[in-house]
């Protein structure tokens, strides 16, 4: 694995931890992920029923607690780093 895999890797195992401590509830998570996923699909803020669909969508095929967290935190630091086309740092 390149040094690079591994850095990026470990800081999404970083912020994945932080975001787990905050003990958000799981429906929480659910609207988080659907927003990034939405957010890198169309490359701007989602209109708030297609994330609510897609959030329902993430909870009933029920992803555990830590999966939702390392999601968030992989989509954070890619959209964060402008990995995607909007440079903006959306998502914090």
């Amino acid at each position: 694995m390149s040094k690079i895999t591994e850095d990026l890797k470990e800081k999404i195992n970083i912020e994945a931890y932080f975001l787990s401590q905050e003990d958000l509830p799981y429906d929480t998570l659910c609207w988080m992920l659907a927003e990034r996923q939405l957010y890198q699909k169309i490359k701007k803020k989602a209109p708030k029923e297609l994330i609510k669909n897609m959030a329902a969508e993430i909870f009933f095929s029920s992803p555990p607690y830590d999966v939702l967290c390392w999601l968030i935190a992989e989509l954070n630091i890619l959209i964060n780093k402008g990995t995607f086309d909007d440079r903006s740092k959306f998502f914090g």
